[in-house]
């Protein structure tokens, strides 16, 4: 059993069992070709969010649903597929029109950098939502996680060599 406690001044309470939401991450990559000299603000591409997610819906309860929001993309998964496992992987792909530009300053200017990476921290942010019901009973637990993007360099033979989603 999981003991919580919060603090207050002058007051403490303990929630033992309490409806759960846990989103874990790793730095998404973006891969960008070498740039033309003088810019700043680099515009990347579509980048792959892939996220682990756990819920627990307390007292018996049973997840409804659980809704992701990354930028204006939204990912929602009904109880058959929260059903399956305690942790699910999620893949959420945000479109490049959803991100914006981000100040590099001369990075990946020349193909001398190519190979180079930098680690963007807290980049995007990531809104969840759990839904819980026991019956008639319905409740909802939130989380928020800051999104990490790793931005590599390459040179324009490894772009050209790079193959394309459609």
């Amino acid at each position: 059993m999981l003991t919580y406690f919060m603090l207050l001044p002058g007051l403490y309470f303990v929630f033992t069992d309490v409806d759960r939401l846990h989103v874990q991450t790793e730095p998404a990559v973006a891969v960008l070709p070498v740039q033309t000299a003088g810019r700043n603000l680099v515009h990347l591409p579509d980048i792959e969010f892939r996220l682990g997610v756990s819920t627990y819906c307390a007292r018996s309860g049973r997840p409804e649903s659980l809704s992701i929001t990354v930028a204006d993309t939204q990912r929602t998964l009904r109880t058959e597929e929260l059903q399956a496992a305690k942790t699910v992987d999620v893949a959420m792909r945000v479109p490049a029109n959803q991100i914006a530009p981000l100040a590099l300053r001369e990075f990946c200017i020349d193909t001398a950098s190519a190979g180079e990476s930098v680690l963007i921290t807290t980049a995007l942010a990531l809104q969840a939502s759990l839904r819980c019901s026991r019956g008639d009973d319905q409740s909802i637990v939130f989380a928020a996680e800051a999104l990490d993007i790793r931005v590599v360099c390459i040179g324009p033979t490894a772009a050209a060599t790079e193959p394309v989603d459609d």
